[in-house]
This record gives C-alpha cells, sequence and structure tokens, in this order.
C-alpha cells in the first residue's frame, strides 16, 4: 500500500465516520421532534376526549335534572288536582249538611 492509498483510506474513514455523526444527530433531531410531535398530537386527542367526556357528563347531569323537575311538576299537577276534588267534596258536604239543617228546622 502506497502513502496516497493509505491517505485516501483515511480520508474516507473520517468523510464516513464524520457523515456518520452528523447524520446520527440529524436523525436524533428528527427522532424527538417526532417524539414530540406524537406526544403533543397524542395530548391533544387527551384533551378533546376529556372535552367530550365532561360534555356527556354535563347533557347526563341536565336529562337528570330536567327529568326530576318534570317528575315534580307532575306531582304539584296530581296534588293540585287532589286539593281540588277535596275541596269540591268539602263543598259538597256543606252543601248537603246545610240542606238537611234546613229540612229539621
Amino acid at each position: 500500500m502506497s502513502i496516497r492509498s493509505r491517505s485516501a483510506r483515511g480520508a474516507d474513514e473520517m468523510s464516513v465516520a464524520s457523515s456518520r455523526y452528523q447524520k446520527s444527530e440529524v436523525f436524533s433531531e428528527l427522532a424527538e421532534e417526532d417524539e414530540w410531535t406524537a406526544i403533543q398530537k397524542f395530548n391533544t386527542l387527551l384533551h378533546y376526549e376529556e372535552q367530550k367526556q365532561t360534555m356527556m357528563r354535563e347533557q347526563e347531569r341536565r336529562k337528570l335534572i330536567r327529568g326530576e323537575l318534570d317528575k315534580q311538576l307532575k306531582e304539584k299537577k296530581e296534588r293540585a288536582s287532589r286539593e281540588m276534588e277535596e275541596r269540591l267534596a268539602y263543598e259538597a258536604l256543606q252543601t248537603e249538611h246545610v240542606s238537611l239543617l234546613g229540612q229539621r228546622e
């Protein structure tokens, strides 16, 4: 081997070594960016899923409240209806009592 071929081989080895270093550094930066991008996408997806779950819980809560209010309104109407029937029955009883008293006199 001549000096020239050794120096050429040495230069090739250096260029290979230096290009490997640069590629790994670039690859490392790209891999790191990809990792951060993946983490960011995952966090965004997680955030949207949490928002979706929150909205579903809020809708369920509103549905339960609406159901409870409807139930209370129904009970109130039934109570008012019963009170009206009792008042009418009481008035009818009073009228009958007054007429019986009138007949006794």
